[in-house]
């Protein structure tokens, strides 16, 4: 088995299913990609920098993603509209691995954590 699927069939048994489809709708929804891009055989995690003039979170470092908007279908959906708007990853660049369980971040809004993998060759491809 080489790293790619290695890292799948490990990442899998974290799989959180349709366990979770939304969290009470009285808390914020969010979604972020955890893209790992395989790169001269080794795995590499994928982060940003939030701009420093940003209201909320300036300057952090993160996974790329956002709160949901009203016609988002489902978590995947919110990560892959945000991670696209944010470092210009196409979702048809991305393959779902797995939807991990949902976080309360500090300021207890909900964030649905999403793992990708890929390999890089020019962009970007992400495996979701």
């Amino acid at each position: 088995m080489d790293l790619k699927e290695k890292t799948v069939a490990s990442l899998k048994k974290y799989d959180s299913g349709d366990e979770f489809p939304r969290l009470p709708a009285a808390l914020p929804q969010a979604s972020v990609l955890i893209p790992l891009l395989l790169r001269d055989g080794q795995l590499r995690l994928l982060l940003s920098v939030r701009s420093i003039h940003l209201k909320q979170h300036a300057g952090e470092v993160c996974f790329p993603g956002g709160k949901a908007e009203s016609g988002d279908r489902d978590q995947v959906h919110t990560a892959l509209r945000e991670t696209e708007e944010e470092i210009g990853l196409p979702p048809d660049r991305v393959q779902v691995i797995c939807k991990l369980f949902p976080i309360l971040k500090g300021s207890y809004d909900p964030a649905y954590r999403l793992v990708s993998r890929s390999e890089h060759s020019g962009q970007p491809r992400a495996l979701f």
